[in-house]
């Protein structure tokens, strides 16, 4: 079930128009390749890294934010607001599909901390760095250690 969880004006940032946060948790998970949500805790991935930005089409939004669940993505300020300016950051630094581009993250990133989100990003990247390491993934262990590298953050 979709759920409409909070409105954003874009004009806080010096963009036009409206996003929406949904919280949707089957598109989120099948977008990450999870069938069930109890891999989430098998894998220890915190699901509020597990987030997308869509351009919309409904008339009221012109993008979507897409969280897992809503109430634990706003259990951290912090982490909540890095992860909110990151996705802005991908409206002008698009990701593209099944494509990993270290640089467009780090601009994005970059976009969160100029607006007051580094201590979210530390976090955040913290957190992908022990996702990392659970999934034994070496992409994203790299990835993750080149955005640290490149903020300065190590």
């Amino acid at each position: 079930m979709i759920c409409l969880c909070e409105e954003l004006s874009l004009s806080r940032c010096g963009l036009d128009g409206k996003i929406a946060i949904l919280e949707d948790k089957p598109t989120v998970l099948k977008n990450f390749g999870l069938n069930d949500g109890n891999w989430l805790s098998f894998w220890n991935i915190d699901c509020r890294l597990l987030t997308m930005l869509y351009q919309s089409l409904d008339a009221k939004y012109d993008w979507f934010i897409i969280v897992y669940d809503y109430e634990k993505f706003c259990s951290d300020i912090e982490i909540k607001e890095a992860i909110i300016w990151h996705e802005i950051g991908h409206i002008t630094f698009p990701a593209g599909k099944n494509i990993i581009c270290t640089d467009t993250e780090v601009q994005c990133d970059r976009i969160a901390i100029d607006y007051g989100q580094e201590e979210g990003i530390k976090k955040i990247l913290d957190l992908t760095l022990k996702m990392a390491h659970s999934l034994n993934n070496e992409v994203l262990l790299n990835m993750t250690k080149e955005r640290q590298k490149q903020l300065h953050f190590i």
